[in-house]
C-alpha cells in the first residue's frame, strides 16, 4: 500500500501478514500516524518527509526490528522472552527511512511541518539533526506525553485534534530539552536486581550479533548508560562490552565444533566485522587461534570417540 501525501512526501508500507491499517489525524501544522501489527505480522515502511518526523517503536517482547537512515542501518534488533522496544527516530526533513520490523507491536509517528518551529532555537537545533535513541523514556514526562498519544490513538482519538497538537508539540519540546541538558549525576550506585539483570543477559544473548549499545542495556532497566554500566560492573565483574566479547566468544567455540561452517561466517554469526576480528579476540580470551581450537577440539572428540564408541559422544 503506498499513500501518496506529495510530490516529495512519499510513504510506503508493505504488509505481509495481518498488519492492523495505520489511522492518521491532521492539523494544519502537522498529523499523527499510528498503525498496530499481530504477532505474526510482518511490515516494512519507507518514509521521506518534507516535514520533521518523530517514530516511536513499541515492539513487544520477541519481536525484531531492522532501521535504516539514508541508506545506513542504524538499529537490528531482536528481543527477548522479556521487555520490549522503546526505541525513538528523529528523522530531518529530506532524510530517508526504511523500517522493517516483525512480530507484534505498534509504530507511532508525529509529523510536524518545520516552519512551525523555527521561532525556537532549540527545537530547531534538535530538529535539524538525525538521530537514533532509546533512552529518552528515561524522562518520566517524555514517557508520560509519548503514552498519552499513544492511548489517544488506540481509543479512536476522543479528545481530537487539538490535544494531537498539543501534545505532539509539548512531546517535541520536551525531547529536545532533554536531549540538549546534561544528564544528572546518579546517586549512590545500588545493585542490579536479579530479574533486570536476568533480561539485560538475555538480551544480550539474542543479540551476540549485533553491536548492542550501552544505551540499548540502560534502557531496559531504565537507568543512565552511565549508572548501568556500574551496577552491570559489580553484578558481573566486568563491564558490558567486554562480557559481550566473551559471549560471543563461547558462541564461537560452539560453532567452530561444527567442522562445515567456515571460519568468516562463524565471525559474522557471533558479531564480528570480519574473520581477523574474531582471530585477535579468540586468541586474546583463549590463547590459541579459531583453526587451532577447532582442529584441537574435533581431534579430541575423534580420539573419545575411537576410544569410547560414537553412541557415547555427543555429536
Amino acid at each position: 500500500m503506498v499513500h501518496a501525501l506529495s510530490d516529495t512526501n512519499s510513504q510506503e508500507r508493505r504488509p505481509h501478514s495481518e498488519v492492523a491499517s495505520d489511522v492518521k489525524v491532521a492539523w494544519a501544522e502537522g498529523s499523527v500516524q499510528f498503525g498496530t501489527m499481530s504477532a505474526q505480522g510482518r511490515c516494512e515502511r519507507k518514509i521521506v518527509r518534507k516535514e520533521l518526523a518523530i517514530g516511536i517503536c513499541f515492539q513487544n517482547p520477541g519481536s525484531a526490528v531492522q532501521w535504516h537512515l539514508d541508506g545506513k542501518r542504524v538499529l537490528n534488533k531482536i528481543w527477548p522472552s522479556r521487555g520490549g522496544s522503546r526505541d525513538l527516530i528523529i528523522l530531518p526533513a529530506g532524510h530517508e527511512f526504511v523500517g522493517r520490523c516483525r512480530g507484534s507491536g505498534q509504530g507511532l509517528w508525529l509529523f510536524v511541518d518545520p516552519q512551525s518551529i523555527n521561532r525556537n532555537s532549540r527545537i530547531k537545533a534538535f530538529a535539524e539533526r538525525a538521530r537514533i535513541d532509546c533512552s529518552w523514556a528515561h524522562d518520566r514526562l517524555s514517557w508520560t506525553i509519548a503514552t498519552e498519544l499513544r492511548k489517544e490513538c488506540t481509543t479512536g482519538f476522543p479528545r481530537g485534534s487539538m490535544f494531537l497538537e498539543s501534545a505532539s508539540m509539548a512531546l517535541l519540546a520536551q525531547l529536545a530539552y532533554v536531549f540538549d541538558k546534561a544528564a544528572p549525576e546518579a546517586g549512590p550506585v545500588r545493585a542490579l536486581s536479579q530479574a533486570k539483570l536476568s533480561l539485560v543477559l538475555e538480551y544480550i544473548d539474542c543479540n551476540l550479533d549485533h553491536n548492542v549499545t550501552l544505551a540499548e542495556l540502560a534502557s531496559l532497566v531504565e537507568l543512565t548508560p552511565r549508572y548501568f554500566c556500574e551496577v552491570f560492573r559489580r553484578a558481573m565483574g566486568r563491564p558490558p562490552h567486554q562480557f559481550q566479547i566473551e559471549q560471543r566468544i563461547e558462541r564461537a567455540k560452539s560453532l567452530l565444533l561444527r567442522p562445515l561452517v567456515p571460519l568468516r561466517d562463524i565471525a559474522l554469526m557471533v558479531g564480528f566485522s570480519s574473520q581477523s576480528h574474531l582471530n585477535v579476540y579468540f586468541r586474546r580470551i583463549v590463547g590459541i587461534t579459531p583453526a587451532r581450537y577447532r582442529s584441537q577440539a574435533l581431534c579430541a572428540k575423534g580420539e573419545l570417540r575411537a576410544e569410547f564408541g560414537s553412541h557415547h559422544i555427543p555429536s
